[in-house]
């Protein structure tokens, strides 16, 4: 029987304690994590926010999560390896043109600039479904968390936020430890 602490089983592996949390994403590049976090400040001064501006070197786009972990399952690592590596699509734009809130926290998020990260998403999707991995945890909003434990009510235009996708990644996040550990990068080509 599963304790409080645990989540129940994914994919045919048991339950394990609140530790790793295994994450596909997709991280942005140096200009685009500069252009977040003086959104972020701006955005906070603008409104009379707290919270935290998430560390810049974290900041990151989440595809899709695998559950937490104490030991990742290396069987696991290997079936999503091979689920990535059929995905046959080239480098993309993506434009985060609106910041504003979710529950917790204050995100960019966007519209027409986010449609080739949304197809992106769909296709690894389905490439995990081939895999024999279920989707049902990879909804999909597109956002980039740029204020912890503040709800950002507003959501207001800003000058666009933007980057060139050429990878994504297979990352361990340390719960509470604010630190990913690589795992595996998969490369866009043309």
């Amino acid at each position: 029987m599963a304790r409080d602490s645990e989540q129940p089983s994914l994919f045919g592996f048991e339950a394990a304690p609140r530790d790793k949390h295994l994450i596909l994403m997709i991280y942005p590049d140096r200009q685009a994590r500069t252009a977040a976090q003086a959104c972020a400040r701006r955005y906070q001064a603008d409104n009379g926010l707290g919270g935290a501006v998430f560390n810049p070197d974290l900041m990151h786009v989440t595809l899709g999560h695998f559950d937490y972990w104490d030991d990742v399952p290396e069987s696991l690592v290997e079936r999503i390896s091979r689920a990535a590596s059929k995905l046959a699509m080239a480098p993309f734009q993506v434009a985060f043109d609106q910041i504003g809130g979710f529950p917790r926290n204050v995100v960019l998020r966007g519209g027409e600039g986010l449609k080739a990260l949304e197809a992106f998403q769909a296709a690894l999707r389905q490439a995990l479904a081939w895999e024999k991995l279920d989707g049902s945890h990879m909804n999909f909003t597109p956002h980039l968390t740029v204020v912890y434990g503040q709800p950002g009510a507003v959501i207001t235009a800003i000058e666009p936020v933007t980057w060139t996708v050429s990878e994504f990644v297979l990352a361990v996040s340390h719960h509470g430890k604010a630190r990913h550990e690589v795992l595996a990068r998969y490369r866009l080509v043309d």
